[in-house]
């Protein structure tokens, strides 16, 4: 299938497909071959269902520790703009050296 050609699958349709597959009892294949996807694909959708649920079940604890990634961008955030302050420090000593 080309780009152009390429389906737009709905969370509910992808849904629907995994759970035909598993509950029937039918082999994957047949599904798929039903449905006009490949198998790879298939599993892709199971792998992410499954992250999904596990990310929906695990216990939400309020003021929880941002991630590892929150906190670089929080910790260059702070650091640019620390340079911000120094840059225009310097810049208003400069003007008013020149305007004395």
């Amino acid at each position: 299938m080309s780009e152009r050609n390429r389906r737009v699958w709905q969370p509910e349709q992808k849904l629907q497909i995994l759970e035909e597959a598993r509950q029937t009892g039918q082999a994957v294949s047949e599904v798929c071959r039903r449905h006009q996807l490949t198998p790879t694909l298939f599993y892709q959708w199971e792998r992410q269902a499954r992250e999904g649920a596990l990310a929906a079940l695990r216990p939400h604890k309020p003021g929880r520790k941002p991630a590892a990634e929150t906190e670089r961008l929080e910790a260059e955030l702070a650091r640019l703009r620390g340079a911000i302050t120094d840059l225009t420090l310097e810049n208003l000593e400069l003007k008013r050296g020149q305007w004395r």
